[in-house]
């Protein structure tokens, strides 16, 4: 009786130890499935979100897929890099959300995940991500919780991203009670960033993040912008005093030759391959300053205060139970 007694007591104890080891059943993710969650996204939608240049099929050089924040992919990059980078041979795709950056950004990381998953089956190659404000966050949040995804990805380059929070979004949620949902997120301490922040980056990918330290927006600089793990560069490393803010950072000529020497080299870029000459420089190559820019960027202005009262809620949605 004694020995099946201490029989039995080991045993509990193994079953505990077990249980409460890592790697332990009871201590595996909630995503098992090597596919990632499924999209909830209706598959028209995912489609109708993606526009690329014809020359990504079959593509010679690994295409970029450029994501934008608060806006269309016309108003953030129709004037800039959809017209310098097709200039420069590079093939790219761009993202339009239906909410136009406003909503649940662990929605929008879908359109992300069905982006990357068509350029890289239509061109053959590995596919860029790119964006600015908190667009790379939709493209980090898919990389991190797709496991699919980072070997389908060469590089990943943000323009001035608030991978730590910014204080701007946190106070002005706070006093105003109500928010678009991607407000509370991009916010200092959200629980979107704090998800991301208790990952390690996705293994693959090249990753650098570009920044100024005169945004007006995403702040405080340079900890907002700094990406663990990243090539973290300020065109201010370069330029001292050049005068970028948080959005003509997306037609500057410094910020755009950090993008090409990520995409032109193994991993991510440089600081020292900048020539300090580009500080005589001003914008960008290609850029589009015509009417029809001048309209679609007052058109977005228009748009702004009706997203912030009509998508506003009275909290950060709640994390996806793959990410908890």
């Amino acid at each position: 009786m004694r020995i099946r007694t201490l029989v039995s007591a080991v045993a509990v104890a193994v079953a505990v130890i077990c249980s409460s080891a890592p790697g332990a059943a009871s201590a595996q993710p909630v995503n098992a499935d090597p596919a990632g969650p499924p999209l909830t996204v209706a598959q028209a939608d995912l489609d109708k979100a993606l526009t690329c240049t014809t020359d990504v099929h079959e593509a010679t050089r690994d295409p970029v897929l450029l994501t934008p924040a608060f806006a269309t992919d016309q108003q953030s990059f129709g004037w800039n890099y959809l017209q310098s980078l097709p200039a420069a041979g590079i093939p790219v795709c761009s993202l339009s959300l239906p909410d136009e950056g406003y909503g649940d950004l662990q929605v929008a990381a879908q359109y992300v995940v069905h982006a990357v998953r068509t350029m890289a089956a239509d061109s053959g190659r590995q596919v860029v991500l790119m964006g600015h404000q908190h667009g790379p966050l939709d493209e980090l949040w898919a990389l991190t919780f797709w496991p699919d995804l980072p070997a389908l990805v060469s590089d990943f380059i943000s323009l001035a991203t608030p991978y730590n929070g910014t204080d701007s979004a946190r106070s002005g949620c706070d006093d105003s009670q109500e928010c678009p949902p991607a407000n509370w997120q991009i916010a200092t301490g959200s629980k979107f960033l704090t998800a991301l922040a208790a990952r390690p980056l996705p293994v693959g990918p090249s990753y650098t993040s570009i920044f100024t330290r005169f945004d007006e927006l995403i702040y405080p600089q340079p900890h907002a912008s700094t990406l663990a793990g990243a090539a973290n560069i300020a065109v201010q490393d370069i330029c001292p005093l050049r005068p970028v803010e948080h959005f003509n950072i997306i037609g500057d000529n410094v910020a755009f030759n950090l993008v090409l020497d990520a995409l032109e080299h193994d991993g991510p870029a440089v600081r020292e391959r900048i020539s300090d000459n580009l500080c005589f420089t001003t914008a960008m190559p290609n850029l589009r300053y015509d009417a029809r820019a001048a309209i679609t960027g007052l058109k977005y202005l228009a748009q702004v205060p009706r997203h912030l009262f009509d998508d506003s809620v009275t909290a950060e949605p709640e994390s996806a139970s793959y990410a908890r």
